[in-house]
């Protein structure tokens, strides 16, 4: 049998990285760089890589900085430093600065003199928290870098987590034939991809039942596509076999085929997590970073998903088992003897949830858990408004204008679920929310264009004041001032957001969806205030999207010319895109553009299932809830009980390929794998939009609520 070479290559220290599987995290790894001196290929000073190149200036006896900016603040046990040593010596003297805040400080101990060495491994005398590291060189010679290294608090030995040698094809004597691993949809978009695939090859999709074969195609370009199939029986399993250019037969994953299944099948882990991760009261007696759900912070978005989750289909949430009992909770917190673990921002979570359960009424016993969280989560805001973001933000303790704004999808979709809720308790919010709003510059126009932390996406108050604008309507208070905040924010996207700047994008990794589907719900549902040129810019969005997706897996990707977002995790970017397409969509004209929209957000929510080059499904821990995987992400964070503990919730996320696994290297370096409840808001946000697009509901109903 022939052996073929696909797709890119593994690193050469593969089996000793994955045995490790992260113990140790590289902070700098894809981060930004930037230099006191006009430079090129910054970014090779953290790819994770010793053969990408070496970073070389000329000081000329000259002070020169370098800067990586961590985006997030993160505790530092030390660093490694590889220089280049080809035909010239190492950096002969530098010292460390570290950011606190705005403040650039000295690391103690940091300062090397006469340095002969090529590699520095360096732990810091104490531990430091920081946003940013800064590397003051001085040489009166050519030096060079070849990687640079931040390590949390604890530091390896050198060298590790690095790529050393240039290294050697992947091989494989089989077919790779991967699949949406849990279901497709009824007359939608169904594709799958065979990386190993030279030629047009033929593929049968197989009854795993009976064996029978029931449906047959040839792929295109390594990617096959069974839209057209629309079998009548929900209940079976089916497999695809691709055989053929040498190599054995490849079979696919068993997956399911039926009307809503890829939402059927999430409803039930989508709901659990929230169960699960709520702060204090949830699977953990913990509160990291001080918010409703561990893990949680400003903008993280965990209500307004769940609003709009609910939104596109009531019914379904209405007759699901009901775990949480809203009464039992209040009496744990208000037992004397109740107490909680102490974790990183909390800020005295205790004291915010026993005034939450003294001060909103009990629900009704049959109150959906999804309503009950959602009440919970908007209880916590109402309570306690002023947070900080525990991952080093600058702004610290705030009203964040990303948490007022949760208030305004609660009240909105109030009277979805007013038998459930009390009208004291929806009063009280509003009266808070209507001061709050102007409080916390809802109002004006929002210039900030975050990184890719995700805090601040443009365009971030589009959606709340159109929402808020219904509310002041319904209770015949001063709407238009909503209304006129819309349209001044609005227009400045029009004016100001270039789709060729994945600033204004893939850039905001999790907060993306914010934008597309902001200005979507605005045409949509307002076209006769829509501002002008609003319908075109939704169009160039899709346009951009579409250009980044011609590829093997119909991926869009970062640029032209990068995958995926350097550095970070990418598995809440890439599953809140299906939702902002469907957005997108429901507002282009009919043609090529949109159908081919709608083809690649369908394949996000595939790649996010399996189809993807580790041929994986996102969740690290499938057992725990999820329906129809039989193969999750194999790289979860290795570290227990740590941060928000959400390895143990149930329907918890974990992590999909960043660009070290396109376009085919299924052994890559994976990205970092732990989960973040951002990951399960953006899951809720395209289930919505998906709802919307396949007619369970309308985005009318984000207008008017029937």
């Amino acid at each position: 049998m022939n052996t073929i070479k696909v797709g890119s290559y593994i690193l050469c220290m593969l089996s000793v990285y994955l045995l490790n599987a992260q113990t140790y995290l590289n902070y700098a790894e894809g981060k930004p760089v930037t230099t006191s001196w006009e430079s090129k290929n910054k970014e090779w000073l953290t790819d994770g890589s010793l053969v990408s190149g070496s970073f070389r200036t000329d000081p000329m006896g000259k002070s020169v900085t370098i800067d990586i900016d961590l985006t997030a603040e993160f505790k530092l046990g030390g660093l490694h430093v590889y220089f280049d040593k080809n035909g010239i010596l190492p950096l002969r003297e530098f010292s460390l600065q570290y950011k606190n805040v705005s403040e650039w400080i000295d690391i103690p101990g940091s300062a090397i003199t006469d340095n002969f060495s090529s590699e520095i491994d360096m732990k810091f005398q104490k531990v430091i928290s920081a946003s940013a590291v800064r590397m003051i060189a001085t040489n009166i010679t050519t030096f060079g870098i070849l990687e640079i290294q931040l390590w949390g608090k604890e530091v390896p030995t050198l060298p590790y987590g690095v790529e050393l040698e240039k290294p050697i094809p992947f091989e494989t004597d089989r077919h790779w034939v991967s699949v949406n691993q849990v279901a497709y949809n009824l007359d939608a978009p169904k594709g799958f991809t065979v990386p190993t695939a030279l030629s047009d090859l033929s593929f049968v999709i197989q009854d795993t039942g009976d064996g029978k074969i029931v449906y047959s195609g040839k792929l295109k370009d390594g990617k096959g596509n069974f839209t057209k199939f629309n079998p009548e029986n929900s209940d079976l399993e089916y497999r695809i076999i691709v055989e053929g250019d040498g190599l054995k037969r490849g079979v696919s994953f068993p997956f399911t085929i039926g009307k809503h299944a890829i939402q059927e099948m999430a409803y039930k882990p989508a709901v659990e997590f929230f169960n699960d991760a709520r702060s204090i009261m949830g699977s953990h007696a913990s509160a990291y970073g001080g918010t409703a759900w561990r893990d949680g912070t400003y903008y993280t978005y965990e209500v307004p998903s769940m609003v709009l989750l609910y939104l596109s289909n009531p019914a379904q949430f209405d007759k699901m088992p009901v775990e949480l009992s809203w009464q039992k909770d209040k009496e744990k917190a208000l037992n004397p003897e109740f107490n909680y673990i102490k974790a990183t921002g909390d800020d005295d979570p205790l004291a915010v949830v026993k005034k939450l359960y003294s001060e909103v009424p009990v629900p009704p016993k049959n109150t959906p858990d999804l309503i009950q969280n959602i009440l919970f989560g908007t209880a916590w805001n109402f309570v306690d408004p002023i947070s900080k973001d525990p991952s080093g933000d600058i702004l610290g303790h705030l009203m964040h204008a990303q948490t007022i704004e949760q208030l305004a999808y609660f009240l909105y979709g109030y009277p979805a679920y007013e038998k459930y809720i009390s009208k004291d308790f929806y009063k009280m919010v509003l009266d808070s929310a209507l001061k709050w709003w102007d409080e916390s510059g809802l109002f004006e126009v929002q210039t900030t264009v975050g990184n890719p932390k995700g805090r601040h996406s443009p365009g971030h108050s589009i959606m709340p004041n159109l929402l808020m604008y219904e509310v002041a309507k319904r209770e015949n208070i001063d709407s238009k001032k909503f209304m006129d905040a819309a349209i001044e924010q609005t227009n400045w996207i029009i004016e100001t957001a270039n789709w060729n700047n994945p600033a204004f994008t893939k850039g905001q990794r999790i907060s993306e969806h914010k934008l597309p589907t902001g200005l979507a719900h605005f045409q949509y549902n307002y076209p006769e205030f829509a501002p002008k040129g609003l319908k075109q810019k939704i169009t160039d969005w899709a346009e951009k999207a579409v250009s980044l997706s011609d590829n093997l897996w119909d991926f869009r990707k970062f640029t032209e010319d990068t995958w995926t977002v350097p550095g970070y995790n990418e598995a809440g970017n890439v599953i809140a895109f299906p939702g902002a397409a469907l957005s997108a969509a429901l507002v282009l004209e009919e043609g090529k553009l949109k159908d081919r929209l709608v083809e690649i957000a369908y394949a996000h929510i595939d790649n996010f299932n399996g189809r993807n080059p580790a041929n994986a499904h996102c969740a690290n821990h499938p057992d725990l809830g999820f329906i129809g995987v039989d193969s999750g992400w194999k790289y979860g964070d290795p570290r227990r009980d740590i941060c928000a503990r959400l390895e143990t919730v149930r329907g918890s996320l974990s992590s999909l390929p960043g660009s070290e696994m396109y376009p085919f290297n299924p052994l890559g370096k994976p990205r970092h794998g732990e989960g973040w409840t951002v990951y399960n808001a953006n899951w809720n946000v395209t289930l919505a939009y998906l709802n919307f697009y396949e007619g369970v509901s309308t985005m009318n109903v984000l207008k008017s609520i029937n």
